[in-house]
């Protein structure tokens, strides 16, 4: 294989480094095996490259596709989507952090505040007051029972958030990945 070849091989694997090395290996050798594809196809080192595109661009899709492969949310997931955002460039500079981070917010606060509500209710059938967890729009606070049950909604909504913002992330990492698919490998 070509000097030319091998030293982008050696790039997209710098690219790739925040993968764990098996994933880093499979990628490189399937890279490898289409450009063997391709010599075999009587290209020269000029066309294969032209044809792969920036070694940048190609990690960045491979990084992509492993990130829209698995449905959920997990904090493995999180630090490769952080990984992801530093090869995409100037367009994920606002949408990934944004979306990174209102994603799991809004999912542990969808968690957080139905048990705040129910620590407030439980604690007034007991005849305790929790004072740092009230319900209370201006003048007038909710009394624990509609307190709990507004906490359930809004925790409700909060989830329901959280997991459209990380369905829109997933959603842009997969537009970005294309590129992949668009450099007929």
């Amino acid at each position: 294989m070509d000097a030319r070849l091998e030293e982008y091989l050696d790039k997209v694997d710098k690219y790739l480094r925040p993968l764990p090395l098996s994933e880093r290996v499979d990628i490189v050798k399937e890279i490898k095996s289409s450009i063997l594809e391709m010599e075999n196809e009587r290209l020269t080192v000029e066309e294969i490259l032209n044809r792969l595109g920036k070694p940048k661009e190609l990690a960045a899709a491979y990084m992509g596709d492993l990130l829209t492969q698995k449905r959920g949310f997990s904090w493995n997931r999180l630090l490769l989507v952080c990984a992801f955002y530093g090869l995409t460039g100037f367009s994920g500079m606002f949408v990934i952090p944004v979306l990174g981070i209102i994603a799991p917010t809004f999912i542990f606060c969808g968690a957080v505040v139905p048990i705040a509500g129910m620590v407030k209710y439980v604690g007034s059938l007991f005849g305790y007051d929790v004072p740092y967890v009230m319900f209370q729009m201006g003048n007038f606070t909710l009394s624990p029972t509609w307190g709990f049950l507004w906490s359930v909604i809004t925790g409700a909504m909060l989830l329901l958030l959280g997991k459209g913002s990380w369905e829109l992330l997933l959603r842009y990492i997969r537009a970005v990945s294309r590129t992949k698919r668009n450099l007929s490998i």
